[in-house]
């Protein structure tokens, strides 16, 4: 299957919403997007931006942390999972995160590091980097499995 490998530079709030769209024009479901990074790299942002593009309300998209999951009204629909603050594998399973993965859905997981062995070969995976101004940051992309490619693909062609 292989692994298609991209990195983006993100200048301020713009790219970064510009980057979130750009995600979201391509998205075929089931999709999973696994989210890593520091504290204040931009997962959270990064996920407000595409759940909007998706036509999530705006004010219904926020970080997980104290829910672990939230679900947005889109289309498609989006589940996005907290994993920081998830014990084991053993809770995320309790979670429902099979269950999201096989839906017509995308499933968004923030430090999603932290459980790998449970995602699935198809995954879009964006590792956020603060960069060197406040409002830089870098993004490493990983893509494995067609649609995950795909989606890189047309990213990586069309970013400024």
């Amino acid at each position: 299957m292989g692994q298609m490998h991209g990195e983006l530079r993100i200048e301020g709030l713009h790219d970064c919403q510009l980057f979130a769209e750009r995600v979201a024009r391509c998205v075929k479901v089931p999709l999973c997007i696994a989210l890593t990074g520091t504290l204040g790299a931009g997962k959270t942002q990064w996920t407000r931006f595409f759940a909007i593009a998706l036509g999530a309300a705006p004010e219904s998209v926020s970080s997980p942390t104290f829910m672990l999951v939230h679900e947005y009204l889109s289309t498609p629909p989006i589940y996005h999972l907290d994993a920081y603050r998830v014990g084991d594998e053993e809770e995320m399973l309790e979670l429902g995160i099979e269950e999201m993965l096989d839906a017509d859905a995308v499933t968004i997981v923030e430090w999603a590091d932290r459980f790998p062995r449970l995602l699935p070969a198809q995954t879009l995976s964006i590792h956020f980097e603060l960069g060197e101004s406040p409002d830089c940051r870098r993004a490493s992309i990983v893509a494995a499995g067609e649609n995950a490619k795909s989606i890189l693909g047309n990213l990586i062609t069309r970013w400024p």
